[in-house]
């Protein structure tokens, strides 16, 4: 995971947060983390007061997110909840982004999904990622082909897998949910709650290994190999 550039793609803001310590680390460590949503968060109003707010206060829970994680700024596609399709104004959005920011790796929804917008964020990616090292739509910028590709969640595949050590932040995934207060209700936590697992933490760590799923387009012959002296 000795990357410099890393692109983790999101259905909904807070679909990232499964990997917040990797993400963490990862920053931590100098990398470029940028974290892309493709859904604005529209229908995630627990309360039918939200409705009308909701939307902002997701951007600011992200922006939140973006604080305790170290990462680059989000970006958000913007897409309805539960209105996100596989068209091609949003495959050309995400071969823009990829194209611009030229990342190492990606990480991304598994195939084995159920609600609709993740699904559709599965199918997206892929190909824009596919798409984005072509020579096509040259208006989109240069061709750029992302030599690793991850699945981070939901996959009925077993492997290759990357195993990632991320003991010393395990503590940043309470910490994080902490800030996605508008959700608290769906995770079933509280903000003083999530606050209290982080100290913990914290104070005394477990053994927390996260595994990343190769996706099969991946060829295992150009991994970083980390600066030495």
């Amino acid at each position: 995971m000795d990357y410099k550039r890393v692109i983790v793609f999101g259905a909904h803001p807070d679909d990232e947060l499964r990997m917040a310590p990797a993400m963490a680390k990862m920053a931590a460590a100098g990398a470029s983390v940028t974290p892309v949503i493709l859904t604005d968060g529209c229908e995630g109003f627990p309360a039918d007061e939200m409705r009308e707010t909701i939307v902002e206060t997701r951007a600011r829970e992200s922006e939140a997110a973006q604080r305790v994680l170290g990462t680059e700024p989000y970006i958000n596609v913007g897409a309805p909840d539960m209105g996100l399709v596989n068209d091609k104004a949003t495959l050309k959005k995400l071969i823009g982004i990829i194209r611009t920011l030229r990342p190492e790796a990606i990480f991304t929804h598994g195939e084995k999904e159920r609600h609709r917008d993740h699904i559709a964020t599965h199918d997206l990616t892929l190909e824009a990622s596919w798409h984005a090292g072509e020579p096509v739509c040259a208006d989109l910028g240069a061709p750029w082909r992302t030599p690793h590709l991850y699945y981070y969640k939901n996959t009925a595949l077993d492997g290759p897998v990357v195993q990632y050590d991320v003991t010393d932040f395990a503590h940043v995934t309470p910490a994080v949910y902490a800030t996605q207060e508008s959700q608290h209700v769906l995770f079933k936590g509280t903000r003083e709650k999530y606050l209290q697992d982080a100290e913990r933490l914290r104070q005394n760590p477990p053994r927390t290994v996260l595994r990343f799923i190769i996706h099969p387009w991946t060829v295992l012959r150009d991994f970083p190999t980390p600066d030495t002296d």
